[in-house]
């Protein structure tokens, strides 16, 4: 009856000598023990007792299986690469509610997942896949809404507003009311039309927002109204006129424009053509900002091209991190499978268990565990 003696002595019952009788007792009295101290018996020994080992049991066979291993590779990534390519493109842009709806889909999952979590390590404390893929799949929707975001302002966004708009040829900038080409999106201008560096000016606030006018062969636009404008951001002097904007504002060749959209710094331009009006005596009626490119045609297919490069790098270096993680945790795991039982009692090597009385309780043998 030595599974008697053990199961008596971890719940604090008297053992006694073996007997004739006791053995064939052994299957009635352990039920009856086991039946009467489960309810006052510690958590973490009743699950001891009760609940099948597995891997993550200490002293247990170290198996692993592989399909949930698969899982919290690939899930992770998949959820990531979806939410950075449904945030990335052309379905933010045009169809932003649908979106977002689907962000909220998968959000769902995850709560449904975060439960599903909190209820299995309740009923098991041991750690399970389910703990893991719960934070992995919270932390690829997260970087994936985060990531695709971020590319889709930086990038995406301009292309597409850019695209919405239509190209104008052969503006003369004396001729052409801004009013009329309020739908440009990129801007052609006629052979003699160029940069008017001494009418520049500027408008400061936290960033040096820098505007010069388009005139056509040095002199003032017949419309009596300077309505097209090249801008940029710290690239001109707070003491004179001047503008060092873009990568070819000295070009003598470059005669196109790109325009800027942003709303944020639209009205700090408009703050720097008030100012040039009063300073030089000039009238803007409608001014149209755009950045001095001599090829904007390509400068806006390479916001397209770069917003892909970043979606292909982000995953790539996504699924090299989820198989990363995924390889620490098993490491992890198997190695606590390798860990000695904190549950392991030799009682063969028990003073207590070799010299006491067997014929009386023994009460140094009871012992706490609800440390």
């Amino acid at each position: 009856p030595e599974p008697l003696h053990r199961v008596r002595r971890l719940l604090g019952c008297p053992v006694q000598a073996p007997t004739l009788l006791a053995e064939l007792r052994a299957p009635r009295e352990f039920e009856r023990m086991v039946r009467h101290g489960q309810e006052d018996m510690h958590p973490l020994l009743k699950q001891r007792l009760h609940v099948p080992r597995t891997v993550f049991a200490p002293g247990s066979r170290v198996v692993m299986n592989i399909i949930p291993m698969l899982l919290n590779i690939f899930v992770p990534w998949g959820v990531f690469t979806f939410c950075h390519g449904l945030t990335s493109f052309w379905t933010m842009y045009h169809e932003s509610h649908l979106v977002w709806s689907l962000l909220t889909l998968v959000f769902a999952v995850w709560l449904a997942l975060l439960v599903m979590a909190i209820f299995a390590r309740r009923g098991i404390a041991e750690p399970t896949w389910f703990t893991y893929i719960t934070w992995a799949y919270g932390a690829a929707a997260f970087a994936g809404c985060l990531c695709g975001i971020g590319n889709y302002v930086e990038y995406t966004r301009p292309y597409y507003a850019i695209q919405d708009l239509k190209v104008a040829h052969q503006v003369d900038a004396g001729r052409e009311l801004g009013q009329d080409l309020m739908d440009a999106g990129i801007l052609y201008f006629a052979h003699n039309n160029h940069l008017d560096i001494s009418r520049s000016w500027h408008f400061k606030h936290r960033t040096l927002y820098c505007v010069a006018p388009v005139i056509t062969n040095g002199t003032s636009p017949l419309t009596h109204s300077y309505d097209f404008w090249a801008v940029g951001e710290g690239c001109c002097s707070t003491a004179s006129a001047d503008f060092r904007c873009g990568p070819d504002w000295s070009s003598a060749t470059t005669r196109s424009g790109l325009r800027v959209l942003d709303d944020q710094v639209l009205a700090n331009y408009r703050l720097a053509v008030k100012q040039a009006e009063t300073l030089y005596g000039i009238v803007a009626t409608h001014p149209i900002f755009f950045t001095w490119s001599e090829d904007p045609l390509t400068e806006v297919n390479n916001w397209n091209a770069q917003a892909y490069h970043n979606y292909i790098f982000m995953v790539v270096f996504t699924f090299v991190v989820s198989l990363f993680f995924v390889m620490v945790a098993t490491c992890n795991y198997a190695w606590m499978g390798r860990a000695a039982s904190a549950y392991a009692v030799d009682f063969y090597s028990d003073p207590d268990w070799k010299t006491a009385n067997m014929a009386r309780p023994v009460a140094s043998a009871t012992r706490s565990y609800s440390a």
